[in-house]
């Protein structure tokens, strides 16, 4: 079942035209990703699904009644969204429980403690419930941010960059919670981000944003084997780019690959030492903890690649030559 559609979308601010003809829809239970650089307009989208954007063309349809166009605006409290703010919008002045329980104004005294006290012990807040917020870490204080959002059964609560203040180590074990959090709760959800990862490990469907408008929207898993275009394949994951040069080394695809660019995932890209056309040189080295990630130069080619290896192979003493399986090789539009 489609909870949220989005049709013909299209904004400006002033003369300045920041998205265009965007088209997709949220279906119940699912997580959207929405991918882009910084600046293409990913909040924007979510600004306008909330309510806080009203001037746009295009329409936008929850629950399959259209709530904002040219000529439609239905209010925020309405549309019955939680929206979790890129600084978590926490109210300073009051504590954990308190700002959990902020919006449950219809509710009485004690259904208010009731759900407040569940919600605590599920986001596991039950020994922060007196602290003020500035006394809580990044992660507590995003686990507040949800939970806040959770007490007011919203059927869509949208992420803005809900990751991008937590350090490494903590955003990778959030990502997995908030997943976990969002089945939980059956809810369904659209994460806007500008990391790759975070879209591939939790979202049903990604969306790809590009010169103002949804180039492309799939699975992770189609957008990962099968991208579009250069843009939507370098999105999600590191390239080896080889440009048409290198298509003289494959005669028998040349005449189906022109006007195209080859290319090869960076994990798919390996050292051998079997002799082939690719002699490769070192140029540098880093040393990444359980891996080493090599610069090297493709010496027929005179391209410089980029891959990774287990150990630090002696250059000094064996030749090593490119290996991979043609199989793995991307024929795409630039």
């Amino acid at each position: 079942m489609s909870l949220l559609q989005i049709k013909d979308f299209g904004i400006s601010f002033g003369k300045t035209e920041i998205l265009k003809n965007i088209n997709f829809e949220l279906r119940e239970g699912e997580i959207i990703s929405l991918l882009g650089p910084s600046g293409c307009g990913k909040s924007t989208i979510l600004r306008a699904i909330c309510g806080l954007e009203q001037k746009h063309e295009g329409e936008i349809y929850i629950n399959s009644k259209c709530v904002s166009s040219k000529k439609i605006y239905q209010n925020v409290e309405k549309r019955k969204l939680g929206y979790i703010f890129q600084d978590f919008a926490l109210f300073p002045h009051l504590n954990v429980e308190q700002n959990i329980g902020f919006g449950l104004i219809k509710s009485t005294k004690e259904e208010k403690r009731i759900k407040v006290a569940k919600l605590l012990r599920q986001f596991e807040l039950e020994e922060q419930a007196k602290k003020p917020i500035h006394q809580l870490s990044g992660g507590q204080q995003q686990r507040v941010a949800i939970a806040r959002v959770l007490a007011l059964n919203p059927k869509i609560i949208l992420l803005d960059e809900p990751f991008s203040n937590l350090d490494t180590l903590l955003r990778n074990r959030t990502k997995l919670w908030l997943q976990d959090i969002i089945k939980k709760f059956k809810v369904s959800a659209i994460l806007v981000t500008h990391d790759q990862k975070e879209a591939l490990n939790i979202s049903d469907k990604i969306g790809i944003i590009q010169d103002k408008t949804l180039v492309q929207f799939d699975t992770p898993k189609d957008l990962y084997l099968n991208p579009k275009n250069l843009y939507c394949a370098k999105f999600l994951g590191e390239l080896n780019v080889f440009g048409k040069e290198f298509l003289k080394f494959f005669p028998k695809s040349k005449g189906k690959t022109l006007g195209k660019t080859l290319a090869l995932r960076v994990k798919n890209t390996n050292l051998g030492t079997r002799k082939n056309d690719f002699a490769l040189e070192i140029l540098s080295s880093s040393f990444c903890g359980d891996y080493y990630e090599l610069k090297v130069k493709c010496l027929k080619s005179k391209l410089d690649i980029h891959l990774i290896s287990k150990d630090l192979p002696d250059f000094s003493k064996k030749k090593f030559y490119l290996d991979f399986s043609k199989k793995d090789l991307m024929y795409l539009n630039i």
